[in-house]
């Protein structure tokens, strides 16, 4: 019984200690550019940059339906690459594979299909969570 209380007594307080990460897409470029340690820190902040550079990139082009999904994927997997390269916040201790790996999670949260929590919680169940990747 006491197993059985401590349960639900789990599955009721962790929905209150789970906090989202909220990240409002950059305003301009300007402000992208003038913070892009904010914008390259997190998944959060890369998925918020991807936003807005998929959305120019999509008005610039013109995509429609599915292409806009593929933008927003590409654009997230070049901000991880750029990022690695440039040895910037938790992707400077990413693979080639793992840097791949966190780009297309961040194009699923900036294009709507996950959240940062289920993405944090996939990314940890493969391995990859913060701290546990290194070249």
């Amino acid at each position: 019984m006491k197993k059985l209380i401590l349960f639900l007594t789990l599955m009721l307080v962790t929905p209150l200690l789970l906090v989202a990460q909220v990240i409002e897409p950059p305003a301009n470029w300007l402000d992208l550019l003038a913070n892009i340690d904010k914008w390259l820190g997190t998944i959060a902040g890369i998925s918020a940059a991807t936003i807005f550079i998929a959305a120019f990139l999509n008005k610039v082009l013109k995509t429609v339906g599915f292409f806009k999904q593929l933008v927003a994927w590409g654009v997230s997997i070049l901000l991880l690459v750029i990022g690695n390269f440039a040895n910037m916040g938790f992707m400077a201790e990413l693979s080639w594979l793992h840097t791949i790996i966190y780009g297309v999670a961040a194009g699923f949260v900036a294009n709507g299909i996950f959240d940062i929590e289920l993405v944090k919680r996939l990314l940890a169940a493969i391995g990859l969570g913060a701290g546990a990747v290194k070249k």
